[in-house]
């Protein structure tokens, strides 16, 4: 298949699909995305994954150990996982399963995973590459959804492999949906909230890697690295980790990051009004003073009547800090208050 072929099957991926959508919380964000889309007046389709032929999971997965076979079994096997997530979430589980306690098989993995990186170091990524590696992080997907491999597969430490996809600076737009997938398998391993699992990813340093991806990463990428930073600062842990003495530049970091992203937002407020949302939520409401003047004023008020959720996170956010006297904020469900 030529590498021209590739690059215009990958434009065309629902990566969302493929990388937000298999967080929990991820509902808001899809009613974001929605509404973008009707405001712009194209059309959103669904996509529904077509395998090309049937799959005997234990077979398939043997023949991911001879290399002539490897590429399209990766890409049969990922397709099926897509199609599988939805529609039969047993057996998508069940790959998971016995993908991670087969063989050999997470060696190959990763042994796939540092031969995309070496060619990221030598700067001669193709597009056919970044398609297989793709493949291979929707079958880490999987094993990260599975509750009876996450935690092995973190005590593995093979995710840790994946941290220098994720902070790899690439001006290619294709490689940023690398990045994306990356993310997604860390939301994946993070959602449930699992004590050990917060644990390994604040070793991990994963608060650092979602600040870098939310300052050097597409749209979708700095939304993947919010939903990663709330599910750790929603555990008691994560939140005593960041406002620890020991992380006081990391917090300033993180603090200057979202500044940033305000301002930008609020010059082009259709950008990604997600984006925002999850930035006052989760972001500002650690600090609450010295907030930007974007979000004291009424630089959102339009955004605000659009998305009324926005509104009321705002005003809740003011009405903390004092910078508004009156009323009661708008209701909110308790999980989407402030932090």
């Amino acid at each position: 298949m030529a590498d021209e072929d590739i690059h215009n099957g990958l434009q065309d991926e629902p990566w969302e699909e493929r990388t937000l959508h298999l967080l929990y919380n991820s509902k808001i964000d899809q009613d974001f995305s929605i509404a973008k889309v009707q405001k712009s007046g194209r059309k959103k389709h669904k996509v529904r994954w077509m395998s090309k032929r049937a799959m005997a999971i234990p077979q398939v997965i043997i023949e991911l150990h001879d290399q002539a076979l490897r590429e399209s079994t990766l890409r049969c096997l990922s397709t099926f996982l897509l199609e599988k997530r939805e529609e039969d979430p047993e057996n998508y589980y069940r790959t998971g399963f016995l993908l991670y306690n087969s063989c050999s098989t997470i060696a190959v993995l990763l042994q796939e995973v540092l031969a995309f990186s070496q060619l990221m170091v030598d700067r001669s990524l193709t597009v056919r590459a970044t398609k297989r590696l793709v493949n291979v992080l929707t079958l880490f997907q999987c094993i990260a959804a599975n509750k009876e491999t996450r935690y092995k597969f973190v005590k593995s430490y093979v995710p840790n492999f994946l941290v220098p996809l994720i902070l790899f600076d690439s001006p290619s737009e294709i490689y940023e949906n690398v990045r994306a997938v990356a993310l997604s398998v860390f939301g994946i391993l993070c959602q449930a909230r699992e004590p050990e699992i917060i644990q390994w990813a604040l070793e991990s340093n994963m608060v650092e890697v979602c600040q870098i991806s939310i300052e050097i990463g597409s749209e979708l990428s700095k939304v993947i690295g919010m939903h990663i930073f709330e599910a750790i600062m929603q555990d008691e842990s994560g939140m005593s980790y960041i406002c620890s003495p020991t992380c006081d530049q990391l917090l300033k970091r993180l603090i200057n990051t979202w500044e940033h992203l305000v301002t930008c937002l609020a010059l082009d407020q259709d950008f990604s009004p997600r984006l925002l949302f999850h930035i006052i939520r989760s972001g500002f409401s650690l600090v609450m003073d010295n907030l930007p003047d974007s979000i004291i004023d009424n630089s959102f008020g339009d955004l605000s009547v659009e998305f009324p959720l926005i509104g009321s996170l705002l005003h809740q956010l003011r009405l903390t800090v004092g910078k508004i006297d009156d009323c009661c904020p708008d209701f909110l469900p308790n999980d989407l208050l402030l932090y």
